[in-house]
């Protein structure tokens, strides 16, 4: 009787430790986490103003489960393509937190977390949004969808060079969707769009987030004449994204 009750105590002790070693892992397994990309990324709200955020609600939701090591969101950018991105890391950009000095490839190698958002303003300058049926001819249009995708492919090739660890990219949404004049026009387009993307990082093995139907709203997208959406849209976002993260 009394090897069967030091047996018991012995596994007990021994699932203890493995609890308790499980937990103290998971405590420092803290995330340097850096988003790219364009004012989506950036968190330009649907006032013009750049303030919180899906990035920032990511932060915080590392930072309440005590899994945040460092973030910085300046490099991303509002008015950023593909190319400008690109750049960036090729340039290794430097930008200034709390007095220190952080280099992109350095900081991308140190990385566990990288969101990316681009390719929207890569397709506002070849595309007027404004007069999409009128003066748009929709094979035209995603016959250059082909070709930012594959400009966001290089991309993504580009950063898992340096970012080893978790990746994950965002589609997009139909930036005018109380439109109902061009909106069959403006989702066939972008679910195009999404379907690009998607198959893009299925192919590169990174994590992919559909954010189409999140931001279909005026809760979400509030301005009729500004394509960012509002806290409530970047915080669904970040909610999506935060069911991916490893």
């Amino acid at each position: 009787m009394k090897k069967y009750i030091k047996l018991s105590v012995l596994l007990l002790s021994i699932v203890l430790v493995f609890v308790i070693y499980s937990a103290l892992k998971k405590n420092k397994e803290k995330f340097i986490y850096i988003p790219l990309g364009d004012s989506i990324a950036q968190g330009m709200d649907s006032n013009f103003v750049v303030g919180y955020g899906y990035p920032d609600y990511i932060k915080d939701y590392l930072d309440d489960n005590n899994r945040l090591s460092f973030y910085t969101k300046q490099y991303a950018k509002s008015g950023y393509e593909t190319k400008d991105v690109k750049n960036d890391i090729e340039n290794n950009k430097v930008v200034e937190v709390d007095g220190k000095k952080i280099y992109l490839k350095e900081i991308l190698r140190e990385s566990d977390l990288v969101t990316l958002t681009i390719g929207a303003n890569d397709f506002i300058h070849i595309i007027n949004f404004t007069d999409i049926e009128g003066s748009l001819n929709m094979e035209t249009a995603k016959k250059k969808a082909d070709e930012i995708a594959t400009r966001i492919e290089e991309l993504i090739i580009l950063i898992k060079k340096y970012a080893k660890k978790q990746i994950i990219v965002t589609g997009y949404f139909n930036p005018y969707p109380s439109n109902q004049e061009y909106k069959e026009a403006f989702d066939e387009l972008v679910k195009y769009f999404n379907n690009l993307i998607e198959e893009v990082c299925e192919e590169q093995e990174v994590n992919y987030v559909d954010i189409f139907d999140l931001i279909s709203n005026e809760k979400a997208l509030p301005n009729a004449g500004n394509i960012h959406p509002s806290k409530y849209g970047y915080e669904l976002i970040a909610k999506e994204i935060i069911k991916n993260i490893e």
